[in-house]
């Protein structure tokens, strides 16, 4: 836990063996974390900054990303290639759904909430998955080993970081197709919109 008054660890929170990813509740009283090697999301109290329980996953969880509207966390599981949804208000997974890449590390929601993109590390695409439908309706071909995804505030455009393609994709969301590729540095990997 960082101060970032003066940039200081406060605190440290045990949250598994090998935490890869994770997303704050929307109230900011859970944190949720993925624990690789034990095929878990760890439940962390924020208040107690204490372990407050787990979720059994799939095979090497990575990426967690929590809905606009604080209703739902992804995690993308690589060893079944698909993404789990774990509804907040039960703290259980609800379900899953396969992606057509392999081993997906990214599963990022749109900021209407209807939509969740789908990056894999062995992947030449981006899945969408439609939340309510509960599958994947779409793929767009993006550069090699699409990593980071993020939204422009209005949903409009994705930003899709290519970590061997050294490139940024830009997809349009309405068309589902890439509309521009912005050179970036070696190794491409995250994206803050």
């Amino acid at each position: 836990v960082i101060d970032t008054e003066n940039d200081t660890v406060v605190a440290e929170i045990k949250a598994g063996d090998k935490p890869r990813g994770l997303a704050a509740s929307i109230d900011g009283k859970t944190l949720y974390v993925s624990d690789q090697p034990n095929n878990a999301l760890v439940k962390i109290d924020l208040e107690q900054r204490i372990a407050a329980g787990t979720i059994d996953l799939g095979e090497s969880p990575e990426g967690v990303y929590r809905s606009p509207d604080g209703l739902w966390v992804t995690v993308a599981v690589e060893g079944d290639n698909s993404v789990h949804f774990i509804s907040t208000a039960s703290g259980k997974r609800e379900f899953q759904v396969k992606t057509q890449g392999t081993n997906p590390e990214h599963a990022v929601f749109s900021p209407d909430n209807k939509w969740v993109y789908v990056s894999a590390e062995e992947a030449e695409d981006v899945d969408i998955i439609d939340v309510a439908a509960r599958r994947q309706v779409a793929a767009v071909k993006v550069g090699k080993r699409p990593r980071g995804i993020g939204f422009t505030p209005d949903g409009k455009l994705a930003y899709v970081a290519c970590e061997l393609a050294n490139q940024v994709h830009v997809i349009d969301t309405a068309s589902r197709k890439v509309v521009a590729v912005i050179p970036a540095g070696v190794r491409a990997n995250g994206v803050v919109v």
